[in-house]
């Protein structure tokens, strides 16, 4: 019995250690103070986030090696991106340093009935140029067990798309567990186009965070399915292992309830919803792709039960913290499971 505890150990000990990739664009972020609107605003807040990026911050809180490919500008935006990433514990060291643009959104935190509002300016970002050869695709991938990327980084530019392509069809020919975030944005490209640089993805994906939408429209699957059995669908399609997602309930802007979801081929499991209220929505996506990540490889994808939970509660807690990524700790997280009352911890 020790030995074999001992052995199970050591294999997670193994699995923790191994590195992390995620591909994406980091941005400088502008809010308007107190809740206000971009017309009136004579000053912004600003710090930094995108959606690969915040997965690879928040895992490093766990505890993970995290490593996130990109490209910035040899400028003081850049650098300030940079040392953003090195003192959130993320390795840059596949960040290309070149172009003249930083991405820049600007978000308008929505009140009560009034909803948050998203602009971007992103359009010729030093990302958008990244190429094929930008990359040495095999010391990416060296000591690598998991690649995450997400439909957001897919619309920057064909170049990204056969930047992605390259590495994911690297990374699966070498045993690198693949997950995508579907995150499809409207306002960032015509779903037409989504759909075929979807497609031409989807046979090396692992893990999919996904939703009913995105099967039907994004990944082809018939719209007679419904609900779950399209998320089956979209497994039996790709050869997938999981679906995992969540379904949001707006009460108003800063009070939600989530509740989330897995699907296999022969399982779906849902959480009981919880309702909470938001000082700030963005990176609760994020935040439950990083909690699904770090809970599967702790638990050797063995407890789907816990493993919801856990990307549940990390995205809950996301959404009271300022900023783009979640910064708390496992223990943030365990205790907050436990704490049903939410009373002080002492």
């Amino acid at each position: 019995m020790l030995l074999h505890l001992l052995m199970l150990l050591k294999k997670l000990e193994s699995n923790m250690n191994k590195k992390i990739v995620t591909f994406g664009e980091i941005m400088l972020r502008l809010t308007p103070p107190n809740y206000g609107i971009i017309e009136d605003a004579h000053d912004f807040m600003a710090t930094y986030g995108g959606t690969e990026a915040n997965v690879a911050i928040s895992l490093a809180q766990f505890g993970h090696y995290t490593s996130f490919v990109s490209k910035l500008p040899k400028n003081q935006l850049g650098e300030a991106a940079i040392k953003f990433l090195n003192a959130n514990k993320v390795d840059t060291n596949f960040v290309q340093m070149k172009g003249d643009n930083i991405g820049i959104y600007f978000l308008e935190t929505g009140f009560g009935i009034r909803p948050s509002k998203v602009l971007y300016n992103r359009k010729s970002s030093a990302m958008t140029t990244l190429k094929v050869e930008d990359i040495n695709i095999d010391a990416l991938i060296k000591d690598a067990g998991w690649f995450h990327f997400s439909g957001i980084t897919l619309s920057l530019s064909e170049d990204v798309r056969k930047t992605v392509l390259a590495v994911i069809k690297k990374a699966k020919q070498n045993g690198v567990f693949i997950s995508f975030d579907s995150n499809y944005r409207k306002s960032l490209w015509p779903i037409e186009i989504a759909k075929k640089a979807y497609m031409e993805v989807a046979p090396y994906i692992d893990l999919f965070f996904a939703t009913p939408f995105d099967a039907h429209n994004l990944f082809g699957i018939d719209e007679t399915y419904e609900g779950s059995y399209a998320l089956k669908q979209l497994l039996e399609k790709t050869n997938a292992t999981y679906v995992f997602g969540y379904e949001r309930n707006v009460y108003q802007a800063n009070e939600n309830e989530l509740k989330a979801y897995v699907v296999k081929k022969d399982l779906v499991l849902q959480t009981k919803p919880i309702r909470f209220q938001i000082y700030d929505r963005i990176g609760g996506g994020d935040a439950f792709a990083a909690g699904i990540i770090h809970s599967l490889i702790k638990t050797e994808h063995d407890n789907l039960e816990f493993v919801l939970d856990f990307g549940l509660s990390t995205s809950v807690l996301k959404h009271t913290l300022w900023g783009d990524a979640f910064k708390l700790s496992e223990l943030d997280v365990l205790n907050f499971m436990k704490n049903q009352s939410k009373e002080v911890v002492r």
